[in-house]
């Protein structure tokens, strides 16, 4: 089954929905957290959060995409969450999402894509291969939060 989805830009209006789905992507987030987060994204200048909504408007999945500079590599595209809600999953739209990001990406000047995915995400590693996405290395990661 296909559904039929429209793809935006994010918008502050949408920050409501954007939290819900990021508690079913395991991160819980507040309606206000996530409006900053939208305002830093932007202010930021080097990333963009996408929306799908489906025929009835409801917001069924979001992904965040950015570049990445490093002195390593050349700056490329990188997914950096996405997330679809559990109803609409297997239709298209996480398809559509990463369909749009792409185009993101190839105009900010990217020549590859980057995505990065937990170890227990298994669905997603499928998902992301039938794109042609290869699995690159696998990393430990840590963090010292700075409090």
């Amino acid at each position: 089954m296909t559904v039929t989805v429209t793809v935006r830009a994010a918008r502050t209006y949408d920050a409501g929905a954007i939290a819900e789905l990021c508690g079913e992507l395991g991160y819980a987030s507040t309606r206000q957290q996530v409006v900053c987060r939208l305002a830093a994204i932007e202010a930021e200048g080097q990333g963009c959060v996408l929306v799908a909504e489906d025929a009835a408007g409801m917001l069924v999945g979001w992904l965040h995409v950015g570049q990445a500079a490093s002195l390593t590599d050349d700056v490329e595209g990188e997914i950096r969450g996405l997330v679809v809600r559990e109803g609409s999953r297997g239709a298209g739209v996480g398809a559509r999402l990463v369909e749009a990001a792409e185009q993101w990406a190839r105009a900010h000047g990217c020549a590859r894509m980057r995505v990065r995915s937990r170890l227990e995400r298994e669905r997603a590693h499928r998902f992301y291969e039938r794109f042609g996405y290869a699995r690159r290395k696998t990393q430990v990661v840590f963090d010292r939060p700075l409090g």
